[in-house]
């Protein structure tokens, strides 16, 4: 018995002491049952440093230029003040606006924190948990959502700003494979590479440029082939493995439109030009490496003391920049084997998108048949006082 009693207590809300504890505080350990007992006064310390640090987030993106900062504050501002017909603030807040003049909403972050009210905070965490902060960001179109039918509605100009220009010097695969042919798992380790690419596209939100050393190492970590010298077998494998190395901090949906960016990187602009966003993506990715390496040799030479991983991240990028310029070659040559993987990859993303659909009608049958568990309330006494 008392063993059962500590496991009850290990799974109980340390909170509201009924429920069990779902989830766990990083800030403290103490187990909760959800967010009702998260904000609770109780755990308060911890609640109220938690959605500082995602204000603090919010305002210090230097993704988000002070015009969205600026909307986001607003909002704040507007929900205050549709509210004060019910509930007044102190006469010493006063409007949002006014006590956040003369601050630089993109340094003083600390400070704007500290101003605002206690609701305006409560306000912040309910536009973060429900995705009008998101809605605050211009979300980045990738360049190759770029129609071909669009192609011949914008200048030349805005094309070669969208697509990444294609390297002049790209070896020739037949001088660097003078004995034998290219391997038929060629095209899966291309789509392995090209998965981590549109994953560090996306994670940067277009911006990988702006971190140039942090988004390439990203690139080469999570692709099995560039780090690891890795061969796939399929197009199935190929995706496998980077969704591996990258999926515990990303959500199913968003792992499953990479795979859809993939398919229209290797389809093309359109037909007859099948390779050019293939070639263009593979530049891309050779220049970001390049420019990382070029930064760790410099970070290497003025260092007294180089750090082993810095030379061993310099060691993985030189090797990872050869792949990448066989790859080109080849693609060069023989990309339009490529197009072959095209079904393959369509049934991976059905079967995916299959598998999330699957999991979600789960997850809503779980809860139905919990709520349905539930006692409700019929107004009757559930426990009575015996006289």
């Amino acid at each position: 018995m008392l063993i059962t009693k500590n496991m009850e207590e290990v799974r109980t809300c340390k909170i509201c002491h009924k429920d069990p504890a779902k989830y766990t505080c990083p800030r403290c350990n103490i187990g909760y049952c959800g967010l009702t007992c998260y904000r609770d006064k109780v755990h308060g310390d911890c609640s109220e440093a938690f959605y500082k640090e995602c204000c603090m987030e919010a305002l210090d993106n230097h993704d988000v230029s002070s015009e969205e900062k600026q909307n986001m504050l607003e909002m704040l501002d507007r929900f205050e003040k549709e509210e004060a017909d019910n509930e007044s603030e102190s006469d010493d807040d006063g409007d949002l606006s006014e006590r956040l003049a003369g601050l630089d909403l993109d340094n003083d972050t600390e400070l704007i924190w500290n101003r605002l009210t206690e609701k305006e905070k409560a306000r912040f965490n309910e536009m973060m948990k429900n995705g009008q902060l998101s809605d605050l960001v211009e979300v980045w179109t990738p360049w190759w959502d770029l129609k071909r039918e669009k192609i011949r509605d914008v200048s030349t100009d805005e094309i070669e700003n969208r697509t990444p220009a294609v390297i002049e010097k790209i070896p020739d695969i037949s001088k660097l494979l003078t004995k034998s042919k290219p391997s038929a798992d060629i095209r899966n380790n291309v789509v392995n590479a090209l998965f981590a690419y549109v994953f560090v596209c996306r994670l940067y939100n277009g911006t990988h440029w702006d971190c140039p050393r942090e988004a390439a190492l990203k690139l080469v970590k999570g692709s099995d082939v560039l780090s690891k010298g890795s061969v796939c077998s399929s197009p199935g494998e190929a995706i496998q493995l980077s969704m591996t190395n990258i999926e515990f901090q990303q959500s199913q949906e968003f792992l499953i439109n990479l795979v859809n960016d993939v398919i229209k990187i290797i389809r093309g602009p359109g037909r007859g030009e099948e390779l050019i966003f293939v070639m263009a993506a593979l530049s891309e990715i050779l220049q970001l490496l390049k420019k990382c390496h070029s930064l760790l040799k410099k970070d290497i030479k003025v260092s007294p003391a180089p750090s082993s991983d810095g030379q061993e991240g310099k060691q993985l990028l030189f090797l990872a920049i050869k792949k990448v310029e066989f790859y080109l070659g080849w693609s060069q040559k023989c990309g339009m084997i490529l197009q072959s993987v095209l079904p393959e990859l369509r049934l991976e993303h059905g079967r995916l998108r299959e598998e999330l659909q699957g999991a979600n009608e789960i997850k809503e049958s779980i809860e139905r048949n919990l709520t349905n568990l539930r006692p409700s309330n019929t107004g009757r006494k559930l426990v009575e006082e015996l006289k």
